[in-house]
């Protein structure tokens, strides 16, 4: 009975061994965004400042995976998908109000350009973050991740063109950024075994998708689960949501992952 409340506690049991925080991946922060691609920074504030009162840490992916069993107490995963400037410009300061950290999975062969990757107009044409500010953000504690290198559907390719997105992704952030790169994201969250075999052969430890968590099942870490944020979700469905986390917390035993040794931070 106690294996499956804690299977149910909001934290991520790994086949692997070992469990992982809560992750949360939002897109935009900025003032009047469409509410589907994100919240407004006073909205994104007081959920942050929610997390904070909760006892939460806020923490990139990477530290979710590289750290020990006790320290994961309080965590949640902050993630951001496709670099958005209003990453840098809004979210960021809020983050760092609360002494909050995140993950920001960059489109690497589009830095500093505008979105293109789709049709539907809310996604069109908003400014990217600069490799500039993408290294600012690494130095101040933040995470920059592969998110591909133009944003394709990763299930409609194969060989060398997969290894492309993938696996150059990562080579073009780790020259930028002079540090390892250890986490990618699927590009519209679509995936299957073929670009999981292409994370994992990259070197990546981990990669998230955009499903939500099954209850009671041991989750592959190529294809980790995560809440999505969006404008459209009210404070009190947010503040429902992350009590939850935090009030089943303490049913679940913290396990270090099998390769949290090791890893640079």
């Amino acid at each position: 009975m106690l294996d499956a409340l804690t299977r149910r506690s909001g934290m991520i049991a790994l086949e692997e061994g070992g469990n992982l925080p809560p992750l949360l991946y939002y897109h935009r922060v900025a003032p009047g965004v469409d509410p589907d691609t994100g919240p407004v920074p006073e909205i994104f504030d007081r959920q942050m400042g929610l997390l904070k009162s909760l006892g939460f840490r806020g923490v990139t992916l990477r530290e979710a995976l590289t750290v020990s069993g006790h320290e994961s107490s309080g965590m949640i995963g902050l993630t951001f998908d496709d670099g958005y400037e209003d990453n840098y410009e809004w979210a960021a300061p809020i983050l760092e109000k609360y002494d909050f950290r995140a993950t920001i999975f960059c489109v690497t062969g589009v830095l500093g350009q505008k979105t293109a990757w789709a049709e539907d107009p809310r996604w069109v044409g908003h400014p990217l973050m600069t490799p500039d500010q993408a290294r600012d953000l690494s130095r101040r504690g933040f995470e920059i991740a592969a998110h591909s290198r133009t944003h394709p559907d990763l299930t409609s390719l194969s060989g060398k063109a997969l290894e492309n997105e993938v696996s150059g992704s990562r080579c073009e952030l780790e020259d930028l950024l002079g540090e390892p790169v250890v986490t990618f994201c699927y590009p519209y969250g679509f995936y299957n075994d073929r670009t999981k075999e292409a994370a994992r052969k990259a070197g990546f430890l981990a990669a998230r998708s955009t499903r939500r968590m099954t209850l009671g099942k041991r989750e592959d870490q190529f294809d980790l689960p995560a809440r999505s944020i969006s404008g459209e979700m009210s404070f009190g469905r947010f503040a429902l949501t992350v009590a939850g986390y935090r009030l089943m917390e303490g049913l679940r035993e913290p396990v270090s992952p099998s390769w949290s040794s090791g890893v640079g931070r």
